[in-house]
């Protein structure tokens, strides 16, 4: 479907770029290339008049597409052939380059013939008639469909100021909502339920999401709930990403697993008895199923947790709430005209134009009580005083376009229809993004700018325009930031179906896992990335000759496996891609030599992928503007040719493994980001090629500076003029054998005053620069590490914006004394800012001097609130002084420091390992989180007064005989106790707050664990108990007491003999594994009823149990493991899995099974993954058995010596990845095309052997 308003101004726009290109073009080097043919810059006149002709009726024509779909044809017929004219266009530029470039360097040795890769003039001439033609052939249809030439050109739009900030819009008319969805989450839930659901149902654009937002950040919310998340669901439903997502919020930590299991049960841990808010916005999802799955975690919160569901959906609304749904209504026009006036008038008052008013009142009555709406066309006329501008949208005829005919809102049409001319196609671009992707600022600049819609400007860079542009759509509200993220930006969906609306069948997003709806006419693609992406995925796009964006654009999967078909046989094929990105496909190890044929190239992301290699041909993509290279850790050298790359902006080369820079880097002098320079110990680039690189910004790490040849060269560097680094990385590698040496080439190194973050690494000189504690620099963060040789700590006392200093591994240090401060006869206070201290490996360090005021009332360290001493083994004295703004103090691997602790009032973190020379009488009152290890002596902790503590953490205090009693423990969530042998477990108290308890090698004399002492016990892992045989319950009964046990791990409990005969009564438990428990011969009882939410059972190395219990596994089970069970695995049989609807995973490894595997109906039909390992006896595989496993995509077969073939039938036809590792006799079987069984697994898309795909 081609957008309505696509065209017109758009087109407009788009020609414009061209027009620039030709004239540029007309230049010597241009014609130098087309005298070669003895030909002149004619064709290329001829093609800007045809497209001035067409230029001259396309406002008319914008107007006209809206009702009439020829016109609408039209219009995309003339964009389709812009498209080719430029890339003709950009052809010739690249040839022009290549010759230019051939004749600078003919005096070099080449690697290869630039010649060869470019494009005759023939081939050139027959383009650019074919074009022309076109042109012709759509020029006098011009006439025909009654198109008009307009009187004048677009009237500009009063420049923006750029701004790194957007302003968020206030909220109108929501006063009522507000205050009623307050009382549902303060409310004392009498339903039953320990969690509310409470969901908000309303149109497309009424405001649910600022609603949840207004409620999400109010202060009675960080003051009534422990923890708080937010999600984007949108209509990918997919539990593992919002899992992620949530658990990240929680644990304020990122998650590097993609196992739904494992983040299940990490989430359910970490809700454990606190009271959370969830908001999950824009669900539309009718599953029941999928949401019982999602919430299954939520049910360890506390009472009074809630989750808010934001959707459209009414059917949504009623599967998930236990609450009344709220349906949000429109805003009355009074409301609407106050949003709308805020955003079109900003400061000013609109009663000062009483015209505007009357017609903005107007135009507010036809969005409908729709925010969204009322904010994007107050957007779209900020700041506009002319009423002429106001009628016109007013009195537009899209209007009265229908809503069904598009599902796009007239008001938001009219946003789009009135943007100025250069933000359309930048806006438009934005449809290759899914619903609720969260994208940078920058990332979508240098896409923009990498499809050349940033109008080449006088004075400033195309990264500065692209950023103008951005704010400028962002104070148009088409951006909002993302909650949470600040970093990242999103469109709301609405806007988003009207960016893919207007892009027409130009973009192409691949939503699931077909090419419906691609044409010829697809410039611009996504897809979300998969876990196994198949050549049969994007086979249509051989079809696509004009495609210029290729981009994965999902972020639920970290990362996929792309087949090798689709590197080497079809992106070569794709000559006009400006944009390439193969980002996060582990599988991806090289490039084939022929990405030398996407000339046209300009955006290269290769970033977290296994590239080893990137091929000479790569530096033949002259027009490249951004290569990404983050993480790629196998990549240890660049390609000797990349000072040909001379039209290089961005290079990020953070994580890879480089030895060094190729030679003549400095030709790259448009490169404005270089996230490392590394250099050659011979031949490769020297530290003096930095000086080239004026424009540099950001992040610059120069590394092996033991090479700098003589230290006058790091003077070239020029550093202190590159004022737009903000964050500097000086590293050397190894011990230097030159100290004077390292401290020349640091003297010269000195940056400009204003840079925020410095690091320096493995320096060697015995004295640092002066310039590194001058009280001019405003730096804010300092690390410095591993500089062995130097004797004492530079001045950083001095430096006043200082917040964060870590000083790690200085050997030769023996006192911190007064030159730290640098205040000396100063009445300025020393670390007037610093807000953390970190120490650590200082292995000589013996004594640390407080500071001496002279002056009365100047304090050292005054806002200082985190300090680490870490593995200072040899410090004996020395702490600072008047430490009152405290809040977290550790102290590890300090044996002979000699101290007690400071009185801080207000210190909540304590961790004391290894030093118990620092003496503590009592446990500071305000402490919630305490570690303690290495304190032989120590026979029971002194808790003094406090009774807050919240976290407990214990472990090697032999001694240690008591824990906290009750009264003092009241508030304790975790302990974890670990080698404390002596330790009398507490058997008759109950710790009533107690969510997670983890033991190691603890606690000798308990034989019997008492679960009823903890009834909020969420989590329970038990290891290495050597006497324990059980648990046990008091008499009253235990039903009451393990309703909130999520979570039990029993491991290496050699004497644990069986769990409760009559069950454990846990309805919640969700995952419960069994590991090293040699004599262990039964399961609970009642497994089928008594553990109705048990997702995942795991059993390992419990050679002595025999069977299930009776009544099998409980349904609801979604992951079975068995390991080395040889009498459990003997009844498998009787194991009943046929009747577990729900599971899906199932691993056997290390048992003796039978020759064939596996047997008739042992296995569930629902299973989508089966791991088959260690099993020595196993000769064949069941192929009749294997078949009937419709569901099946994952088959890993691993460590079975005496496997000899894969089945004759066949493996199922739903399998995805097969994983083959170590069955010697299966290996060469499996071999592309000439393996015997070849034509058994040639189906599955991605197949793995021994770690290599094939």
């Amino acid at each position: 479907m081609a957008g309505i308003v696509v065209g017109g101004a758009f087109l407009s726009a788009f020609l414009q770029v061209l027009f620039d290109r030709i004239d540029r073009m007309v230049s010597h080097e241009v014609l130098e290339f087309f005298s070669r043919w003895k030909h002149s810059k004619e064709p290329l006149m001829r093609l800007k008049t045809s497209l001035l002709f067409i230029n001259a009726v396309l406002n008319d024509a914008e107007e006209k597409q809206i009702n009439n779909p020829v016109v609408k044809g039209w219009v995309n017929e003339i964009k389709h052939a812009a498209y080719q004219a430029q890339d003709l266009l950009d052809e010739i530029a690249t040839d022009a380059s290549r010759c230019k470039l051939e004749a600078e360097l003919k005096s070099q040795v080449q690697l290869f013939n630039l010649t060869s890769h470019g494009s005759s003039y023939n081939e050139i001439e027959l383009k650019l008639e074919e074009i022309l033609g076109r042109l012709k052939f759509l020029a006098k249809q011009r006439d025909l469909l009654g198109l008009k030439e307009s009187s004048g050109g677009e009237k500009p739009s009063p420049k923006m100021p750029t701004t790194s900030l957007v302003e968020e819009s206030a909220v109108y008319g929501r006063d009522g909502d507000s205050e009623a969805i307050t009382e549902l989450l303060l409310a004392d839930d009498g339903c039953g339920y320990n969690i509310s659901v409470i969901p908000i149902v309303g149109m497309g654009g009424v405001g649910k999401t600022t609603l949840a937002q207004l409620l999400y950040n109010k202060k009675f919310v960080g003051e009534n709930f422990d923890v708080r998340a937010w999600v984007c669901v949108s209509q990918e439903f997919d539990v593992l990403r919002i899992t992620k997502t949530i658990l990240e919020a929680v644990t304020s930590s990122t998650s590097d697993t993609n196992d739904l299991d494992l983040l299940q049960v990490r989430l359910n841990n970490s809700l454990v008895g606190k009271k959370f808010l969830i908001v999950l916005d824009d669900i539309w999802n009718e599953n029941y199923l999928d949401w019982e799955v999602l919430r299954t975690p939520f049910k360890s919160g506390a009472n009074g947790s809630k989750v808010i569901l934001t959707t459209r959906n009414k059917t949504v609304a009623t599967i998930a709430r236990t609450v009344p749904t709220y349906y949000l209504k429109p805003l009355t026009d009074e409301d609407s005209w106050l949003l709308f006036a805020k955003h079109a008038f900003g400061n000013r008052e609109s009663t000062a134009y009483p015209n505007l008013e009357l017609i903005g009142k107007e135009i507010v009555k036809k969005c409908n009580g729709l925010p969204l709406a009322a904010k994007t066309l107050g957007g779209l006329l900020r700041l506009k005083l002319d009423p002429k501008e106001w009628v016109k949208i007013l009195e537009s005829n899209i209007w009265n376009f229908s809503d069904c005919e598009s599902n796009i809102l007239p008001a938001l049409r009219l946003s789009y229809h009135f943007l100025p001319s250069h933000l359309k196609p930048c806006f438009a671009y934005c449809s290759i993004f899914p619903k609720n992707f969260k994208f940078k600022k920058e990332q979508l600049v240098l896409l923009w700018m990498a499809e050349d819609f940033l109008l080449h400007p006088k004075r400033e860079n195309l990264e500065e325009v692209g950023v103008e542009y951005f704010n400028d759509l962002a104070s148009r509200s088409f951006f909002q930031r993302s909650s949470g993220r600040n970093q990242y930006y999103i469109m709301h969906d609405l806007l988003n179906d009207l960016a893919l609306f207007v892009s027409g069948e130009f973009c192409f997003r691949m939503e699931a896992e077909n090419s419906y709806g691609l044409s010829g006419k697809t410039r611009y693609f996504s897809y979300s990335r998969m876990k196994f992406d198949a050549y049969e995925k994007f086979e249509a796009f051989h079809g696509v000759k004009g495609l210029r964006s290729f981009l994965p654009s999902n972020v639920s999967l970290q990362f996929g496996c792309l087949s090798t078909k689709v590197v080497l046989h079809l992106l070569p094929e794709l000559r006009s891609l400006r944009v390439l990105s193969l980002s996060h496909y582990w599988n991806l190890t090289v490039l084939p030599d022929s990405i030398c044929n996407l000339k046209l190239l300009r955006y290269l992301d290769i970033s977290h992928t296994a590239i080893k290699v990137l091929p000479d041909s790569v530096c033949t993509l002259y027009n490249l503007q951004t290569l990404l290279l983050l993480f790629c850790s196998s990549l240890t050298e660049l390609p000797a040719n990349m000072g040909w790359l001379i039209n290089l902006r961005h290079l990020d080369i953070r994580g890879t493994k480089l030895i060094e820079m190729p030679l003549l880097m400095g030709r790259l002098k448009s490169l404005q980001t270089l996230t490392s320079f590394i250099l050659g110990k011979k031949g490769g680039s020297s530290i003096k090629e930095l000086r080239e690189f004026q424009q540099l910004k950001g992040s610059l790490s120069v590394l092996k500076l033991e090479n700098v040849v003589d230290a006058r060269d790091a003077l070239e560097a020029n550093l202190r003029d590159k004022l737009q680094v903000n964050e500097l990385v000086l590293r050397w590698g190894g011990d230097t054998n030159d100290s004077k040496k390292d401290r020349d080439t640091l003297d010269h190194l000195q940056p400009h005053a204003n840079l925020r973050k410095l690091t320096i690494e493995n320096y060697g000189g015995t004295i640092f620069s002066d310039w590194l504690g001058h009280a001019s620099c405003n730096i804010v963060s300092v690390q410095i590490h591993n500089c062995k040789y130097c004797l004492f700590l530079p001045p950083f006392g001095r430096l006043p914006s200082l917040k964060n200093l870590s000083i790690e591994g200085f050997d030769g240090v023996v006192t911190i004394g007064t030159e730290f401060y640098g205040t000396v006869g100063s009445k300025s206070k020393p670390f007037a800012s610093l807000q953390t201290l970190r120490f650590k490996n200082m292995l000589q360090l013996q004594e640390w001097l407080p500071f001496r005021d002279d002056h009365e009332g100047v304090v050292a360290f005054s806002c200082l609130e985190r300090l680490y001493i870490q593995n200072c083994c040899n410090l004996t004295k020395g702490f600072p002084d008047s430490l009152f703004s405290l809040k977290t103090l550790v102290i590890e691997k300090c044996q002979q420091l000699v101290a007690s602790l400071p009185r801080v009032p207000v210190i909540h973190e304590l961790k004391l390992q290894y030093c118990n020379k620092v003496l503590f009488n009592e446990l500071p009152p305000q402490v919630l989180k305490f570690t303690i290890s290495g304190y032989d002596a120590l026979v029971s902790l002194p808790m003094g007064n406090n009774q807050c503590l919240e976290e407990l953490d214990v472990s090697d205090c032999p001694s240690l005989r008591l824990l906290p009693i009750i009264g003092k423990a009241d508030a304790l969530k975790s302990l974890s106790v670990k080698n404390c042998g002596k330790l009398v477990f507490p058997m008759h108290q109950c710790y009533p707050s107690l969510e997670s308890l983890c033991t190691s090698s603890s606690f000798d004399s308990l034989l019997s664990f008492p679960l009823d002492l903890f009834p909020k016990l969420n989590h329970l892992d038990i290891h290495g108990c050597q006497n324990l045989h059980s648990f046990s319950f008091s008499n009253q009964g235990p039903l009451q007491h393990l309703l909130s046990l999520r979570s039990l791990q029993i491991s290496n409990c050699s004497n644990f003999v069986s769990l409760p005969e009559e069950g454990l009564p846990a309805p919640n438990l969700t995952s419960f594994r069994v590991y090293n428990c040699y004599n262990l011969k039964s399961l609970p009882g009642q497994m089928h009823t008594l553990l109705p939410s048990l997702q995942i059972l795991s059993i390992r190395f419990c050679p002595e149990l025999e069977s299930f219990p009776d009544g099998g596994l409980p349904s609801s089970l979604n992951s079975l493991e068995i390991y080395s069970c040889k009498k459990l695995v003997t009844s498998r049989l009787g194991w009943g899995l046929q009747a577990l609807p729900s599971l899906r995973s199932f691993c056997i490894r290390g048992s003796e099974i039978s020759e064939s595997f596996p047997e008739r109906e042992l296995l569930p039909s629902s299973l989508t993954s089966l791991e088959i390992w260690n099993n020595l006896y196993l000769k064949s595989l069941n192929g009749d058995e294997l078949l009937h496993l419709i569901a099946l995509k994952n088959l890993g077969i691993g460590r079975c010596p005496n496997l000899h073939s894969m089945p004759e039938e066949g493996l199922p036809t739903s399998l995805y990845f097969l994983n083959v590792k170590k069955c010697p006799l299966l290996k060469n079987r499996c071999l592309r095309e000439n393996g015997e069984d070849w034509s058994k697994i040639a189906h599955v898309p991605v197949i793995k052997i021994d770690g290599k795909v094939i």
